[in-house]
């Protein structure tokens, strides 16, 4: 699972951080854009270990306030990737790669970021707030 999470998050916090307008002149908007291979390898790695998770100790999970918040959380950030994809990505394809990509896609990489750092938070209080 740490594994996946390090894939996942390390692409994310690159290509979110350049979105939002960090290292435009360090950082193509294409070199990140490659990152997100990497960033769905991530995903179905957790996807895995996660689903693993649950099976060990479902009655645990479901009935856990932080694991449910987190989930909520996993839905959100994946609504907002597809928003990314199919919208975003469009439109900062053809722009250089030091170009501002606008206010849409800063708040489109912002909510990423805060989405994933609240799955990573939820996931850490599962322990806190029961047998998870």
């Amino acid at each position: 699972h740490f594994i996946g999470m390090s894939l996942l998050c390390g692409s994310i916090l690159a290509m979110d951080l350049r979105l939002i307008g960090f290292f435009r002149k360090e950082i193509s908007l294409h070199a990140v854009h490659a990152l997100t291979l990497w960033g769905l390898l991530g995903f179905l790695i957790n996807l895995t270990t996660g689903i693993g998770f649950i099976f060990k100790g479902a009655s645990g999970y479901f009935h856990n306030v932080s694991f449910r918040f987190k989930m909520y959380c996993i839905i959100l950030a994946g609504i907002n990737f597809l928003v990314f994809w199919f919208f975003v990505r469009k439109k900062i394809e053809p722009l250089a790669d030091d170009a501002d990509v606008g206010l849409f896609a800063k708040l489109v990489g912002f909510s990423s970021l805060l989405l994933w750092f609240l799955v990573i938070w939820g996931g850490r209080m599962i322990p806190v707030f029961g047998d998870g």
